[in-house]
């Protein structure tokens, strides 16, 4: 008889045991799918803002290379900024992604004229001059979130007040500057 009650005794702690670590061994399974899903987003490729549509130009968009560098290229729609692009190193851990301008591309010279009717957006465009590289004094890392989504089979990001469509797996791809 003092068997049985030991024996119950012993199966009752192990019910307890089990109550206890089942929460813990479930959280275990669920962070190792969250940290499983997180290591496959690949954001090696061509990244447009606003549309996953491309016309004549692009938008505002992200390159990202495979060796850890990237290029940011402003809106071709533009034709009166002289800033063109961003040029730098990238690390994406998670949804964290880090950047580092290295240098940037801007265009001199040039004169204002008016725009073409239909064809350009604004009436005062900045035609002519040549685009030159500015090596960037400043090489404090940028620390941005991304939040990832999947839009009818088309992948992109969100970050700060944006959302970036990728258009291409390969960063070359209608590579200009």
């Amino acid at each position: 008889m003092q068997k049985a009650k030991q024996f119950k005794t012993i199966m009752a702690r192990l019910r307890n045991a089990a109550r206890l670590i089942a929460p813990i061994v479930f959280l275990l399974a669920i962070s190792t799918v969250v940290i499983a899903q997180v290591k496959k987003h690949n954001i090696i490729g061509l990244w447009q803002v606003d549309s996953p549509q491309t016309g004549d130009a692009l938008l505002a968009n992200y390159r990202f290379f495979p060796n850890g560098t990237f290029k940011y290229t402003l809106n071709a729609y533009d034709d009166r900024g002289r800033i063109a692009q961003a040029r730098g190193t990238y690390k994406l851990k998670g949804d964290t992604l880090t950047i580092i301008i290295k240098s940037r591309i801007e265009r001199v010279g040039g004169e204002l004229v008016g725009g073409s009717m239909g064809f350009q957006q604004e009436e005062i465009v900045l035609e002519g001059g040549k685009n030159i590289e500015v090596k960037q004094k400043d090489l404090t890392p940028i620390v941005l979130l991304i939040d990832w989504f999947n839009s009818k089979g088309v992948k992109g990001f969100k970050v700060q007040n944006n959302k970036y469509f990728q258009i291409s797996a390969d960063p070359h791809k209608d590579e200009e500057l």
